[in-house]
């Protein structure tokens, strides 16, 4: 994936702050409850909200103006007196070495968090991930996997997607090629990888690695429940919703629906924050939790030997041995 080349003469010397980490990948890989524990340690300011994808759709005028359109808009909570490091979390950046490059080229110190899970157990829950949020509309991991060349050829695009790009699945899986890219582009030393697995079966030990890695207190008093005890967030169920009309409303709404409800705001004098309360309830009420479902042996099979040699590029780069993934 790419975003196109683009070239800037903004470096972070010459701003008040910029972010010098930026968790950027993958998705489904336990990235939301890394950002959750990041963004609570009193020494981290971490964007808001966690995704914001800036520099892949960056351009020569919004870079012009990257102090108020990025880091008054995502950081606005930014205190120079208490933090010592700024992050942002666009699992995105992964697939795009252009936007990569342009972090780089803006804040040559930057560094990389990136976690990485089995892509089989991973693209069943991004699948899941692409139809609850409009993007995909087939419903069937298997089906929707075949119609990866179709896609490429332009065909069988679903009409509310974004981005035809996020819908190819091989290419989203293919971690090992991608971190590959990312420690050519950035240096293995700027970069902290984490398996998801790990994650879940040693926290305290991978979450104080990372803040290490970010040269910050590696304390964690901050994660403390009220039984002394240490409450890491838990991970996030794979979501599907009950009305597709409804959900349609909540993320893909008609401009000129949006427009009017903007419009009776301001006639009414309510504020935009009363909408986006409204707006959690109903989604929150249009939310219901799901599991993958088991995959066919031969689909299995078939995913197995797409990734083959991915998995031993990316266990080789982890010095881990990652042969139970197949």
């Amino acid at each position: 994936m790419s975003s196109g080349p683009l070239r800037t003469l903004v470096r972070a010397s010459d701003l008040p702050f910029f972010p010098d980490f930026f968790l950027a990948g993958a998705p489904r890989c336990g990235t939301t409850s890394i950002s959750k524990v990041l963004a609570r340690h009193p020494q981290i300011c971490f964007s808001r909200p966690k995704e914001v994808n800036y520099f892949i759709d960056a351009t020569p005028e919004s870079l012009a103006s990257i102090g108020a359109s990025y880091l008054d808009r995502y950081f606005p909570h930014y205190d120079p007196s208490r933090h010592l490091a700024v992050g942002e979390g666009s699992v995105s950046y992964l697939y795009y070495p252009d936007a990569l490059g342009l972090i780089l080229a803006i804040q040559p110190k930057a560094r990389f968090l990136v976690a990485v899970r089995n892509p089989i157990d991973m693209l069943q829950s991004y699948h899941l991930r692409m139809h609850y949020l409009l993007e995909e509309d087939e419903v069937n991991f298997e089906r929707a996997w075949d119609l990866q060349e179709a896609r490429l050829r332009g065909e069988r695009i679903p009409r509310r997607c974004g981005d035809p790009r996020r819908l190819l699945y091989r290419e989203v899986g293919s971690l090992g090629k991608h971190v590959e890219r990312l420690l050519a582009l950035a240096g293995r030393e700027r970069c902290f990888l984490v398996l998801n697995d790990d994650l879940k079966a040693r926290p305290q030990e991978v979450y104080a690695e990372m803040l290490r890695f970010l040269q910050v207190s590696e304390q964690m008093d901050f994660l403390l429940g009220r039984d002394g005890q240490l409450r890491f967030p838990q991970r996030l169920r794979s979501r599907g919703y009950r009305w597709r009309w409804l959900q349609t409303l909540l993320y893909k709404p008609p401009q000129r629906l949006f427009r009017a409800a903007e419009r009776t705001e301001l006639r009414r004098g309510v504020r935009p924050s009363a909408r986006k309360r409204l707006h959690k309830r109903l989604l929150r009420f249009n939310r219901v939790e799901i599991s993958p479902a088991p995959l066919a042996p031969q689909v299995r099979a078939k995913l197995r030997q797409a990734f083959d040699t991915d998995i031993r590029t990316l266990g080789e780069i982890l010095g881990r041995d990652l042969s139970h993934w197949q």
